[in-house]
């Protein structure tokens, strides 16, 4: 019994995951999902993502065939190897993490509080284009983070 329930709890936030939010919030500003979906498709992403540091996916605009809740969790797992390494440095928080892969380049920044952004692009993206897209957006991001 407790395995079916683990299951449709497993499927509930599978579908919860993939509810595109509504493109306008309150205050008339522009929706997390859009914002994500503008990342994704001004600087050729094939995933911009929203997780919580406890893996769990909040948001997300990707291109299909890519797995965004794997993709996303295992990206935030090194979080907690950023926040040791900047203990040992006596640094603040990191403002963002970039790896690169023969094929993929992944960003992890964290957005404050318990929530990060993944961003995932091809190995031939310009770096410096992506870390500058997480720069501008940050602000607005953290304010809707900050709302949630």
């Amino acid at each position: 019994k407790s395995h079916s329930l683990a299951t449709a709890f497993s499927q509930a936030l599978r579908i919860m995951a993939n509810v595109e939010v509504v493109s306008v919030t309150e205050g008339g500003g522009v929706a997390v999902g859009e914002v994500l979906q503008q990342l994704r498709a001004e600087y050729g992403c094939d995933l911009a993502a929203l997780v919580g540091v406890d893996g769990l996916l909040i948001e997300a605009a990707t291109a299909e065939g890519l797995d965004a809740e794997s993709v996303a969790a295992n990206a935030v797992s090194g979080l907690l190897m950023m926040e040791a390494l900047g203990r040992e440095l006596q640094e603040t928080a990191a403002r963002q993490a970039l790896i690169e892969f023969a094929d993929h380049v992944v960003l992890v920044a964290p957005l404050g509080g318990d929530v990060a952004l993944v961003l995932v692009a091809s190995g031939e993206s310009n770096l410096g284009r992506l870390r500058l897209a997480v720069r501008r957006i940050r602000p607005r991001l953290e304010a809707e983070v900050a709302a949630l």
